[in-house]
């Protein structure tokens, strides 16, 4: 009885040895070092430069209708529309796309995280709006 369960124990050993067990599978490319990770951003990714527009939420009027542009030379313009006031602003300065975060440089510093045809405005800390109106932080891209 002893040798009959040593060969069953023996038996399923060397299965389990021959199946070379769960661990994953290297690729040529992991076994000789040259494996390349997955650099897909707005950067190399996305069409991002172009116009924007949307209305986004203010404190003190029904909101700002605002349009942005993004030029190829890394530079933009965006004018801001206050809704039923008399209050129109204009601003142009340098941008830059790091991953997908888009900083616009000027008089304030504002922060966009690029998405397929659309930018979602940060908050100051660089994080995105959550709740009810998250989804009124965010600038269309327009037919050009």
């Amino acid at each position: 009885m002893k040798n009959r369960k040593v060969m069953i124990l023996a038996a399923a050993a060397v299965a389990l040895a021959s199946c070379g067990g769960n661990a994953p599978r290297r690729s040529a490319q992991q076994e000789t070092g040259t494996f390349k990770p997955d650099i897909h951003n707005a950067e190399t990714s996305l069409d991002y430069r172009g116009t924007y527009r949307g209305v986004l939420p203010a404190a003190d009027c029904p909101g700002i209708e605002t349009t942005l542009t993004l030029k190829p030379d890394g530079t933009y313009s965006l004018h801001e529309e206050y809704l039923e006031r008399n209050a129109r602003f204009d601003a142009e300065g340098a941008y830059t796309l790091h991953g997908n975060l888009l900083t616009l440089e000027g008089s304030d510093t504002t922060w966009y995280k690029v998405e397929e045809n659309r930018l979602r405005r940060l908050t100051t800390d660089r994080k995105e709006v959550e709740g009810p109106l998250a989804e009124h932080y965010v600038l269309r891209k327009t037919a050009e």
